[in-house]
């Protein structure tokens, strides 16, 4: 027995494996991350792990969805082999001497994928049986086997067509015995010259970690001989010949992506977002294996001043492009300092500005059926398309059982990333006829919950990295594309184009009260200002009242988008623009730069206002007068996402843990403005009067049990969104929506 286990130890999977675990961690960080993010520690609230056991191409989960999947994480497979063996097949010289040295290579380098693989595998069946109706286990399964297998299969061809091995340079390939050269005469000499190494250096050059078996093609254990007869220069051509047919197949790899780059408009070219995670994981490898493999144990500094030039580099005039808002002149530049936003706030833009707000909610009055009726404001969370959904049908469904009295009683949208993009194509879907708005609710709902993640995803991959150059004509401006374009082009087609039009295009229904006004508030990164991007002037925005009645000395703490960008043309900014702003969650979306002088960037409007309610707060406060003379009070309606959220924290904490800790307060961004925003209601409250502001909350929260939690994505299942269409039917929502239909006039 223990010479069985000592013969297993020292086996050549056993032995590459150990390698990899004391020389490369930096690419045994990829499957780590992969694995992480597959099995859902890490980024669970995120939906990283369903885009690996649900993915979706063409708008489902399916076979086709799976084999493209299974085709990409072949591709990885094969990168990580071909970048291990770059950098490992020198150690083990018997490879040379046999037939398809790199073909026995990546079977006995098969544990670390033959892992991940069956974990792959119990995750899907575990994901769907719980599941229920987000896929088969058949189809998912035989789509991930057949894609990995289809994909090895062709790299099987092109290496078995193009590698050499040591019969192609001697003309035999004899078990080599385990000693030197013959003399001349003897049986088993061979006729070639060669410098072999001396005995007393074999075991340490030849078989440095002495490996005793490696496994055959027929998955059976074979002992290795040695090759120490061999001229060191002819393994060595083996080698370096298979190494140079591996680089061949990786540059190819990449013109395939350039390829597809090109074509990743077209929807049967953008591939699930696993598969994109797969190819993007395979060019870290093969980055990480190249920089190994020519600098060696400089490797990591190397990596670190490569990243550091990287970022110096894309910081240049002739790198640094960033993402631009589609619509707006970036010829010139608008001067942001506190000087100037002052100078947008000042007493006549913002009488100008009041006047016209005033005429647009005369206008609303004057639609309402009663003289004094109750305004409302409808403000939706952030959260993905988690929030874009549940904001869409509630909305629609209080608007079905109010008979058309909820969009009609609402003055003011606003809100932030997924709930703002729901709204936003609502409203503008209100402006059909009754009817036709009627039969498309079960569409919306289809509509809103489209996934954009995956032509987001697949963007960053084939084209961000390698044509970062390419630009796209928005009106008659020329812009860079990069995933903010694949983004907004996938939203814009999920909403059939409602949307892809500049803000001027919308002003006018707002002005006869159509449709309610629309706040989109993304946030500024430099200063942490919000901007108010709307088709109207809205400076009376910029600071509270009491800034502008005297008294108190304000700072403008919103910036008033059309008057700061007059000049570059803000009125032409296409609307998805604004909402991409909005949304543009880190990472996943990029960073809007501006024309401004310095530049300034927008990014998610929940870095400030997650909830809607600061801008619904400061919107009453500005109109209180008028709200008091006009209505019977304020219905203040809050659409929210994963709003209620627990404490994980069990309160052991280890030292390193415990450096970090004085930092959780600043990290929980969203709990800080839940609490900031409780006393912006009760200031209304007190201010309305209990009689006259209303406050109906209707908040989406995944089951602390469940064991398949919603995700913030920009990707639902099918099984997320059945949860989330099924929350209406909670009570509480229910006796909401009852004694919300009460205050609504009929």
């Amino acid at each position: 027995m223990r010479a069985a286990l000592y013969n297993i130890y020292r086996s050549f999977p056993v032995q590459l494996l150990l390698l990899h675990f004391r020389t490369h961690y930096l690419l045994l960080s990829m499957w780590l991350l992969l694995l992480l993010m597959m099995s859902g520690a890490l980024g669970p609230r995120l939906g990283l792990q369903y885009l690996f056991l649900d993915p979706e191409y063409l708008g489902r989960s399916d076979y086709f969805s799976f084999l493209i999947v299974g085709l990409a994480f072949g591709f990885f497979v094969m990168t990580w082999n071909l970048s291990t063996y770059l950098l490992m097949g020198g150690y083990f010289n018997f490879l040379a001497s046999l037939s398809r040295p790199f073909f026995k290579y990546c079977l006995n380098n098969a544990l670390l994928p033959l892992a991940f693989f069956i974990t792959y595998c119990v995750e899907l069946i575990r994901f769907h049986h719980l599941a229920e109706g987000a896929g088969t286990q058949g189809q998912a399964l035989s789509g991930l086997v057949v894609g990995l297998t289809l994909s090895l299969f062709l790299y099987a061809i092109y290496f078995n067509l193009t590698n050499r091995d040591i019969h192609y340079y001697t003309g035999h390939r004899d078990p080599p015995p385990n000693r030197g050269p013959s003399q001349p005469g003897q049986s088993d000499y061979r006729p070639y010259r060669g410098t072999p190494l001396g005995p007393q250096l074999v075991h340490q050059f030849d078989n440095p970690f002495q490996v005793r078996f490696y496994l055959n093609p027929n998955l059976r254990f074979q002992r290795v001989r040695s090759v120490a007869h061999y001229d060191t220069a002819l393994l060595r051509n083996i080698f370096r010949q298979n190494h140079l047919n591996a680089l061949i197949l990786q540059f190819a790899t990449i013109g395939i992506l350039v390829v597809l780059g090109v074509l990743v408009d077209r929807p049967a070219f953008q591939l699930p977002a696993g598969a994109s995670f797969f190819i993007l994981f395979s060019l870290f490898v093969s980055i990480i294996g190249a920089v190994s493999y020519w600098f060696a144990a400089w490797r990591l500094p190397l990596l670190i001043l490569l990243l550091i030039l990287v970022n110096f580099l894309t910081s240049t005039p002739f790198f640094d492009h960033g993402n631009h808002a589609y619509g707006l002149r970036y010829d010139s530049r608008a001067p942001y300092s506190l000087d100037s936003l002052r100078a947008l706030y000042r007493p006549a833009n913002l009488e100008a500005d009041k006047a016209n707000t005033t005429a647009i909610l005369e206008r609303w009055h004057e639609k309402q059926p009663t003289d004094k009726p109750k305004l409302v404001i409808l403000c939706a969370s952030g959260g993905g398309l988690t929030a874009s959904l549940w904001a869409t049908h509630l909305t629609q469904s209080i608007e079905a059982c109010s008979e058309g009295r909820l969009l009609r009683s609402t003055a003011l949208m606003t809100g932030a990333s997924g709930g703002i993009l729901g709204l936003a194509y609502l409203r503008e879907a209100y402006q059909q006829p009754a009817t036709t708005f009627a039969r498309g609710h079960l569409q919306r709902l289809e509509d809103v919950s489209t996934d954009l993640l995956n032509p987001t995803a697949f963007s960053i991959v084939s084209n961000d990295i390698f044509l970062p150059f390419r630009q796209v004509k928005v009106g008659d401006q020329y812009y860079r594309r990069d995933r903010g374009f694949a983004f907004e082009q996938a939203y814009n087609r999920a909403t059939h184009q409602l949307l892809n039009q500049p803000l001027s295009a919308y002003r006018e229904a707002e002005v006869t009260a159509r449709v309610p006004l629309l706040f989109v508030t993304p946030s500024i990164v430099e200063d942490g200002r919000r901007m108010v991007i709307s088709p109207q002037g809205v400076s009376y925005m910029m600071a509270p009242p009491v800034a502008r009645i005297g008294g108190v000395r304000l700072l403008p703490d919103m910036v008033d988008f059309g008057r700061l960008l007059r000049e570059q043309e803000a009125d032409s900014l296409r609307l998805s623009s604004a909402l991409r702003a909005s949304a543009s969650y880190p990472y996943v979306l990029p960073q809007v730069n501006l024309p401004t002088e310095p530049l300034i960037r927008l990014m998610d409007a929940g870095y400030r206002d997650n909830y809607g309610i600061a801008s619904a707060a400061r919107f009453i406060h500005v109109f209180e007068d008028w709200i008091e003379a006009n209505t019977s009070g304020v219905i203040l309606v809050q659409i929210s996402a994963f709003r209620e959220q627990g404490l994980a924290d069990d309160g052991r904490r280890g030292v390193i843990t415990g450096l970090f800790s004085p930092l959780g307060v600043a990290g929980n961004i969203l709990g800080l403005q839940i609490l900031d925003q409780e006393e912006l209601l009760a200031n209304l409250y007190r201010s309305l009067g209990p009689d006259r502001f209303h406050l109906f909350r209707f908040n989406y929260q995944p089951k602390a049990d469940d064991p398949l939690r919603t995700s913030v994505s920009l990707h639902l299942t099918d099984f997320e969104k059945s949860h989330v269409l099924r929350a209406l039917d909670e009570p509480y929502h229910q006796r909401q929506i009852d004694e919300l239909l009460q205050l609504l006039p009929r």
